[in-house]
């Protein structure tokens, strides 16, 4: 059996758009929001450690109460509860400034 010109090129297609799912990050969307607020509330905080110091500490605590290993694994739920412990650090850095 020989295949037809459309049908090689819809087998190619196929083959692409698998390819493509494949490389397509696994972050959660949820937690990407997440890291650039952090990120930005980090670099617009004027402390006297560097912005990176002190994101890296945050990440720490997050990963800390959610007792997990990498950030970018995150479901939505750990996400909501990140931004939780994000916002309860903030408020307790507010106190101390």
């Amino acid at each position: 059996m020989e295949l037809t010109k459309k049908e090689k090129q819809e087998i190619a297609e196929m083959v692409v758009n698998l390819l493509d799912k494949q490389k397509k990050p696994k972050i959660n969307p949820s937690w990407t929001s997440l890291r650039k607020d952090i990120e930005q509330y980090c670099r617009n905080t004027k402390v006297n450690i560097r912005w990176y110091s002190l994101q890296t500490k945050i990440y720490d605590a997050i990963r800390a109460v959610l007792n997990i290993s990498r950030v970018d694994d995150m479901t939505t739920e750990q996400s909501d509860e990140a931004r939780r412990v994000f916002e309860f650090i903030k408020q307790e850095r507010e106190k101390w400034t």
